[in-house]
């Protein structure tokens, strides 16, 4: 009789073994030249030249200057400090109405709402404070994974996007789009592996029979955390083939996003950089900025914890990085809120738990209405980052300075 570390092991090898056994997709895949990219063919034309780092699918000018710029993080369930934020923002009386809105990962799913207004405050304040981790995924059994492309289920996830996403949201979408209002949520294309930024108020405006499916997809494929939550199947037609991409968690590419388009500039000619004194960008993150420091054991599953850490981390780093640079560059002010050093997270992010959830919805109202809980720029530009290069390994503790921000 097998003992059990044997069984294990077998079980293992099955699973290894078998799982080249792919779900086929509706449509064979796109296979493109290295320096090819895909333009749409409703594209406006002064647009397409500008596109340089990510696709951009169905955007279109923003037919008027932007004033107000809000910049939504992913974070999972983190994504209660953003709820909070908007929901304090709207009681403090100074909430203003959003020009553009840009949005990744749990960040996306807020952005509608957000771009709406302050009527759906409540709906988020339920989603971010309820929510369990079955409403969000169901675990898949053992034997499912051996065909599987995740470890979860994301029906939960794709249901509750159909119960909030109706026509009549898309409706109110599409007025604000006709208005010159923009909203732009990102996910990643895993053929290419880049950012692949959609229009969400043009594919609400559009003549697509299943606008409301592609609209509701986007959304979902945003949140898909890849290995947790299946890809996203997303079918497009090139030259009059259909092909279809696989799409997953836009924050695969980028922790948060914001393209010069967006904010009425060019992103081709530096010279054409504007002074303006009415454009205001705020970026809400829903997260730490920086990870508290702790002693990491010397065994295989914490180093890679603690590694893929450090580069999500990095990412947030250089994304804040380039949205306030981008944003000074258009004589924009800038506004950063985020979770706060002293909170410990107690939960991962992938962990839907209403108590931590509850607690960060509360943290962040508070936090909307206080000049303390927003500062004017990102962490890696402030002093205390800014660490000379190491010339021995002689050192001493300096304490941090008092009275600072509370992410400084």
């Amino acid at each position: 009789m097998m003992s059990s570390r044997f069984r294990f092991y077998w079980l293992v090898l099955v699973l290894f073994a078998v799982s080249g056994c792919a779900i086929t997709r509706r449509h064979v895949a796109l296979e493109l030249p290295q320096a090819a990219r895909l333009v749409e063919v409703k594209e406006p034309a002064a647009i397409a030249p500008r596109v340089q780092q990510a696709d951009i699918r169905a955007v279109s000018t923003t037919g008027r200057e932007p004033s107000n710029v809000l910049v939504l993080s992913g974070g999972g369930a983190n994504g209660a400090y953003t709820a909070g934020v908007l929901n304090g923002w709207t009681a403090a009386g100074n909430r203003p109405q959003f020009d553009v809105v840009t949005g990744i990962s749990t960040g996306a799913l807020i952005a509608p709402f957000a771009f709406l207004g302050s009527e759906y405050d409540e709906l988020l304040k339920r989603s971010y404070t309820t929510s369990r981790d079955r409403d969000i995924f169901t675990r898949r059994w053992l034997p499912e994974l051996v065909w599987a492309d995740s470890l979860a289920d994301s029906a939960p996830l794709r249901s509750r996007i159909a119960n909030e996403i109706t026509p009549s949201i898309l409706k109110q979408i599409t007025d604000a789009h006709r208005e010159g209002r923009r909203l732009y949520v990102g996910t990643t294309d895993l053929d290419s592996k880049r950012l692949v930024v959609w229009d969400m108020g043009a594919i609400a405006d559009g003549d697509d029979p299943n606008k409301l499916e592609l609209f509701r997809d986007v959304l979902l494929a945003s949140a898909s955390v890849p290995g947790l939550l299946p890809p996203v199947e997303i079918d497009i037609e090139v030259e009059g083939e259909r092909h279809a991409e696989l799409h997953v968690d836009g924050g695969v590419a980028a922790s948060l996003f914001l393209q010069p388009a967006m904010l009425g500039m060019s992103a081709s000619d530096p010279d054409e950089a504007k002074v303006r004194d009415d454009l205001n960008v705020c970026v809400i993150v829903a997260g730490q900025l920086r990870l508290p420091r702790r002693r990491v054991q010397r065994k295989l599953s914490a180093v890679i914890e603690e590694s893929v850490g450090g580069v999500l981390q990095s990412q947030m780093d250089g994304d804040l990085l380039k949205t306030y640079l981008l944003s000074r560059w258009a004589g924009a002010s800038f506004a950063l809120t985020a979770v706060p050093r002293e909170l410990a997270e107690e939960s991962s992010p992938l962990v839907f738990d209403p108590r931590s959830m509850q607690k960060l919805f509360d943290v962040g109202h508070s936090h909307a209405a206080t000049k303390t809980g927003w500062q004017n720029a990102p962490l890696s530009l402030t002093s205390e980052e800014q660490l000379p290069p190491r010339g021995s390994v002689q050192f001493k503790v300096e304490e941090p300075r008092s009275g600072r921000a509370s992410q400084r």
